[in-house]
């Protein structure tokens, strides 16, 4: 493995880190604010970051097929948040978790469409 292909695989496994751990910040700051547990809504999250950890895993062994889909929720929820920040009437500090948001899944974005790095290691996946 060269050092490109080095590089991108270590940049996946970030990126990937990174959109699980704002995954559980969402889940976890969902049900910290609610008086009660909404075990429906609980489990449906769960559902999901298992789903979100599978396309990622997908990603990380070459499936082309998990990269579109990957960048096309990615690019869904950027553009989510970029509304969500705009439109919500609350202070900057409570907008926060959306900018990070905005942020990782940006970078997310550039790292599997364009990087070269990433590509590199994708090829080499295949």
């Amino acid at each position: 493995m060269n050092q490109l292909e080095n590089t991108g695989k270590k940049r996946t496994i970030l990126i990937s880190i990174s959109i699980l751990l704002v995954s559980i910040h969402t889940i976890y700051f969902y049900h910290s604010i609610r008086p009660d547990l909404e075990t429906k809504k609980l489990g449906q999250q769960i559902i999901r970051f298992f789903l979100t950890a599978g396309v990622l895993f997908a990603v990380y062994k070459g499936k082309n097929w998990a990269k579109i889909i990957l960048l096309i929720l990615l690019s869904i929820a950027v553009v989510g948040a970029i509304v969500a920040a705009v439109t919500l009437e609350q202070s900057i500090i409570n907008k926060v978790p959306l900018f990070v948001m905005i942020f990782v899944y940006s970078m997310a974005i550039y790292h599997f469409s364009i990087s070269k790095s990433f590509k590199a290691f994708f090829k080499k996946q295949i």
